[in-house]
């Protein structure tokens, strides 16, 4: 073996041994990187045999939206779900009061001092007298009307966890931002009002007590999946869309959200346009045949919706029939509330007349669609009853009676293709057997290409200089 060939041997040698012990090294947190990477996520425990259950490591535990590690026997409580659907006039904001304590503010409303004081009105009046920061804070997208006014509570009551559409601001041409995520944006449009640079700034600007984790809403991404409580009193957040990284309308960067909580189920969408919604139809009609265990498995053909909050403040070009059929039974889309979130005569003439008659040829009852517009702030939530029972509330009254089933557990599954569970360790030492298969292909291949000892070719020439 020649001196280059045997120097090249020994670095090749060198650099698969420290791979090797970083790759060791990295099981000691597979759990956290299976998560992460989309090879271990949660499901409904009725979606799965068995036997393809994961038991979390030390007995039951489970990673947070921000990255925290909760036990099971100690997280969650018994307590009620409240969903306010804040009167900001035209605009959205929707708070969150989670069973186990924690809170969520989706959107903010327009930017104008009376948007700010009827949110902070609102936290004043509903939230406890210490209350000091949401858990979650989700900007649906850029425009003004939803991030107009988050930057001012967010500044008042900062979020650990914020999720923010993947658009970059840029600030305006006299005030210029630079995001704090442009390297780690996705082939993304920039926005450059004044109003979303605001917003982004408060979601990423340190707390005294803490620094916020901020997220560009990805459902791909199951860590970003917020989860709390234990068996009954569990309860999931979780994002279904956007499913491209770039639109031409801004109101598409929207999520599809779905918040279950002991069987009752709410839809969530932001501005979501027609792109939008289809996008999500078709993974949704796709998971009924594709054969992967995925999160879209949950729209059967038996699941259904209770509250839909209309996309868009019930724009005709929103909460389109296919989006209904695909979150909800036809009997479930009749008996359930629809939210519209729009200002008293406002000029886009928000909610369309063509939304208002879908709803009612499916027999949605008058009494079933609230207006912000018409009857102010509204308030649904999951508590008990006098018989002690979880029911649907609208404000103080409780929903028609019906069959709730128990909601099911959620339980994590590895991602299969081919029948073969897709862990960690499975791609991490496949991917270094690949690395020794071309670092000794590299040797040979070096070897061969210089060919015999450095000596040789001095000598052939020698011979040929003779010859002449």
């Amino acid at each position: 073996m020649n001196k280059s060939r045997k120097k090249i041997l020994i670095i090749d040698i060198i650099a698969l041994v420290i791979i090797a012990v970083a790759l060791a090294v990295s099981m000691k947190w597979s759990f956290d990187i299976e998560l992460k990477l989309g090879l271990l996520y949660y499901v409904d425990s009725n979606t799965v045999d068995e036997k393809d259950i994961v038991t979390p490591k030390n007995g039951g535990i489970r990673v947070s939206a921000d990255g925290q590690i909760t036990d099971y026997a100690r997280s969650g409580a018994d307590g009620d779900l409240y969903i306010h659907y804040v009167d900001v006039g035209q605009g959205d904001c929707t708070l969150i009061e989670f069973p186990d304590g924690k809170t969520m503010i989706i959107d903010g409303g327009e930017n104008k001092k009376s948007t700010e004081a009827a949110i902070g009105a609102f936290i004043a009046d509903n939230f406890p007298t210490d209350f000091k920061y949401f858990d979650y804070a989700i900007l649906t997208h850029p425009d003004s009307d939803h991030c107009g006014s988050l930057d001012y509570v967010l500044q008042n009551y900062p979020a650990r966890v914020s999720y923010r559409p993947n658009v970059e601001a840029v600030g305006t041409s006299s005030n210029p931002y630079t995001d704090p995520a442009k390297d780690d944006l996705k082939n993304a449009v920039t926005k450059n009002t004044a109003a979303y640079a605001a917003c982004v700034k408060a979601m990423y600007a340190p707390a005294p007590d803490f620094t916020p984790t901020v997220y560009v809403t990805d459902p791909s991404d199951e860590a970003q999946t917020v989860t709390g409580g234990v068996e009954d009193s569990a309860y999931t957040f979780t994002f279904y869309s956007p499913l491209s990284e770039s639109y031409t309308d801004w109101n598409d960067y929207s999520p599809i959200m779905i918040l279950s909580y002991r069987g009752y189920n709410f839809a969530l969408s932001g501005d979501a346009e027609k792109k939008n919604e289809a996008e999500f139809v078709a993974k949704v009609e796709a998971a009924k045949t594709d054969g992967v265990t995925d999160k879209y498995d949950l729209f059967t053909d038996d699941f259904t919706v209770n509250a839909i909050k209309c996309g868009h403040h019930g724009s005709r070009t929103s909460t389109s029939q296919a989006y209904i059929d695909a979150i909800t039974t036809p009997v479930g889309a009749k008996n359930a509330y629809y939210i519209i979130s729009c200002g008293e005569g406002n000029s886009y003439k928000h909610p369309h007349v063509e939304t208002l008659d879908r709803l009612a040829e499916m027999g949605v009852p008058q009494d079933n669609i609230l207006r912000t517009d018409l009857v102010g702030d509204i308030t649904l939530s999951v508590r008990k009853d006098e018989s002690g029972e979880f029911k649907l509330f609208y404000g103080d009254k409780q929903t028609a009676p019906h069959e709730v089933p128990d909601p099911p557990v959620k339980v994590l599954v590895y991602l299969k293709i081919g029948g073969i569970k897709i862990t960690w360790a499975l791609v991490a030492w496949s991917s270094y057997a690949v690395l020794i298969i071309l670092a000794a292909v590299h040797v040979a291949c070096f070897g061969n290409g210089r060919g015999g000892s450095p000596d040789s070719g001095a000598t052939s020439r020698g011979k040929q200089g003779r010859r002449r």
